[in-house]
């Protein structure tokens, strides 16, 4: 397989994000590319037993983050993972996806459309040689890459005893934010990540918690800088705006339901004048519509 290359700690190319994490790497084989160091990244993760919701979750989730610019990492693996890596291609986005494996070999299988489809839009990124077969301590090791290469965790759901709560100990272990999606009570899949939650994880119920947590990161602080807001387009041809933008804050705030300008104000910290232009600005540009009341809803 020669459609790869291997990264040694020494490069200048090795990701920063895994340099200083604990064991780190001595080199990662990469197919596709790496994003950029000054984007920011989120891992996001869940059980592989899971549940419509768990899955509805965590690929809206990717969805939301990847269409604003996010880089979107995971495990490829069987159930929430996979979601949340087809999340992101769904965005047209980027995505990171960190095998258990070989980087000639797709696990799991039934996964293979990912593992070709991921290349074109980021990377497969393994630290283990062409040809190694996946078995219970390279799951383990995998997951501290997940982490380190993150800047915070989302678990989405999870039982009180999984792979993900290896995955969030590395987090932990590295000085990453954990957020954790609230689950039904009731329900044995959502016991981890609402006892992550009891344990201090941020509750993350909207991808605008997450860029709440991102924003407070001073690496980031680049990404995140006011400026005008600049539209591109997607795959699905849906206009995006910058996360770094003002404009983004407003429209993270609104969705499919009418919103008051009131709660707008509270949401973003803007004032009122600049948060009357930028929805004058959607609205010119079709993305938002002016109901009665003076509320705004997605269109």
């Amino acid at each position: 397989m020669n459609n790869h290359e291997f990264i040694a700690r020494s490069d200048s190319q090795f990701p920063s994000r895994l340099q200083h994490i604990p064991h780190p790497p001595e080199g990662i084989y990469i197919r596709g590319h790496m994003p950029p160091e000054d984007v920011p990244h989120v891992a996001i993760v869940g059980s592989r037993d899971n549940t419509i919701y768990g899955r509805k979750a965590a690929n809206h989730l990717a969805r939301d983050l990847a269409s604003l610019g996010v880089v979107i990492v995971s495990g490829m693996a069987r159930g929430l993972d996979a979601h949340a890596n087809k999340g992101a291609l769904e965005a047209g986005g980027q995505t990171i996806a960190v095998l258990p494996s070989g980087i000639d070999i797709c696990y799991p299988a039934e996964n293979q459309q990912l593992y070709n489809q991921i290349p074109s839009h980021g990377a497969l990124v393994t630290e283990l040689p062409l040809g190694s077969r996946p078995h219970h301590g390279t799951f383990h090791a995998r997951n501290r890459i997940i982490s380190g290469l993150s800047d915070a965790i989302i678990v989405v759901e999870a039982e009180e005893r999984s792979g993900t709560s290896i995955t969030v100990g590395h987090a932990l272990d590295q000085g990453k934010d954990v957020l954790a999606v609230p689950g039904d009570i009731f329900s044995r899949k959502s016991k981890g990540t609402n006892q992550l939650i009891k344990d201090g994880a941020t509750p993350i119920t909207s991808y605008l918690d997450a860029i709440i947590a991102l924003k407070s990161q001073r690496h980031l602080e680049k990404f995140f800088k006011l400026q005008k807001p600049e539209k591109q387009q997607l795959s699905s041809s849906v206009t995006k705006m910058t996360l770094a933008s003002s404009a983004s804050l407003v429209y993270s705030c609104i969705n499919h339901e009418p919103m008051s300008i009131e709660y707008i104000i509270q949401a973003t910290g803007l004032g009122i004048s600049e948060i009357s232009r930028i929805l004058l600005e959607l609205e010119i540009n079709g993305m938002v519509k002016k109901m009665s009341g003076n509320r705004y809803m997605r269109i």
